[in-house]
């Protein structure tokens, strides 16, 4: 057992991405394995934003484990796509896009969350003196970042053209004291007008509609695997 205080963490945002990746299959593997199309130029330890026909890994981000040179092939070691019951053979297809760039979200004050709770159905039969529940399905999750506001910040204009097309971008946050770096995505609204009031630090959020379903985790010492 182990807990970490998130002091000293960082957000980035995908801003720069490689052309798109067609994928013709996934394979349903404990290291889930990405056939490309020729000349995709992935390697090693790139950084991806997933798409496809399984939603558990739809707008996923993941590093890339395993690169064969001769097939065509991406393994992303991080998924495990075995179970066909949840991941039905053949319906992986989608794409792959390199995430080439981050900006950093900085001066942050405030990170909170809301949705994500099970919500349930009750029923009673006849002979039941107390209801019974039933888990239904989970809310959406909306992300709010808080961050002191200053509009030379480079991450203004990412997050103003995202907001507008409506683009899914992906997050990476790293916690030092966790040692750990953790990826998921969601889809921008941003507010640049600052919210003001006397004798406190004006500020701007930024609420990301999460697309993502899973959230990759990496530890330092398994980053390179």
């Amino acid at each position: 057992m182990a807990f970490q205080l998130p002091n000293g963490a960082t957000i980035q945002v995908g801003s720069e991405f490689g052309d798109e990746i067609k994928v013709t299959t996934v394979s349903n593997a404990k290291g889930a394995v990405f056939t490309c199309e020729a000349g995709h130029g992935l390697a090693v330890g790139d950084e991806v934003l997933i798409t496809s026909g399984w939603p558990l890994i739809n707008y996923l981000a993941a590093r890339v484990s395993a690169v064969g040179e001769e097939d065509n092939t991406v393994t992303i070691g991080i998924i495990d796509s075995s179970d066909e019951n949840f991941f039905p053979r053949g319906n992986g297809i989608g794409s792959l896009r390199k995430i080439e760039a981050w900006t950093l979200i900085p001066q942050i004050t405030e990170l909170s969350q809301s949705g994500g709770d099970q919500q349930y159905l009750q029923i009673q039969f006849l002979e039941d003196d107390r209801q019974r529940n039933l888990a239904t399905y989970k809310a959406a999750k909306t992300q709010t970042i808080t961050l002191a506001h200053d509009s030379s910040l480079p991450i203004y204009d990412v997050l103003k053209a995202s907001d507008r097309r409506g683009d899914t971008l992906p997050l990476k946050m790293y916690v030092p004291k966790a040692t750990e770096t953790r990826y998921w995505s969601g889809t921008p609204s941003f507010d640049p007008q600052p919210t003001t009031a006397v004798n406190a630090v004006e500020t701007v959020t930024v609420s990301f509609a999460i697309k993502s379903m899973d959230m990759a985790f990496y530890k330092d010492a398994a980053a390179k695997i």
